[in-house]
């Protein structure tokens, strides 16, 4: 019984908590959260991290963490979720929902997705901050489990 219910745990501690991601990006779009380093005027990897984090992504493994546990550079947050097995594509799949991270095509630029309505998904960002109140309908790539 012991074992069983120590798996039923782990399995629940390792799952992502898309909607505590989105709470988190909302909470943090415009309020920086001190216990983490701020970026200016390039922040969006290290904000989006963030909300993985809460999201109950754990980032160990990855490369370029910083001090504070999470990823500044688009570049190191993109190689994180593929070697954590999140899928990418240029079309957005159906399995896509509030809580993924997104990115310009050209992975300059990383947001996290906190509502969908039809082609639209709002999402929360920083450097320019946004907090669901604007959107993208093409040129980026969603990330998914």
């Amino acid at each position: 019984m012991k074992t069983i219910l120590l798996l039923v745990l782990v399995g629940l501690s390792i799952s992502y908590n898309a909607n505590a991601a989105v709470n988190y990006a909302i909470n943090h779009c415009r309020n920086y959260n001190g216990a983490y380093n701020s970026y200016p005027g390039a922040d969006c990897a290290n904000f989006v991290s963030q909300c993985l984090i809460a999201g109950g992504l754990s980032l160990s493994g990855c490369g370029g963490l910083d001090n504070k546990g999470a990823i500044p550079a688009v570049s190191n947050l993109k190689s994180c979720l593929s070697k954590k097995n999140w899928h990418s594509s240029s079309t957005r799949p159906g399995s896509f929902k509030a809580g993924y991270p997104f990115f310009h095509n050209s992975y300059s630029h990383a947001m996290l997705a906190t509502s969908i309505s039809g082609s639209k998904v709002y999402y929360a960002g920083h450097t320019n901050d946004r907090c669901g109140d604007v959107y993208m309908t093409s040129g980026v790539t969603y990330y998914y489990e």
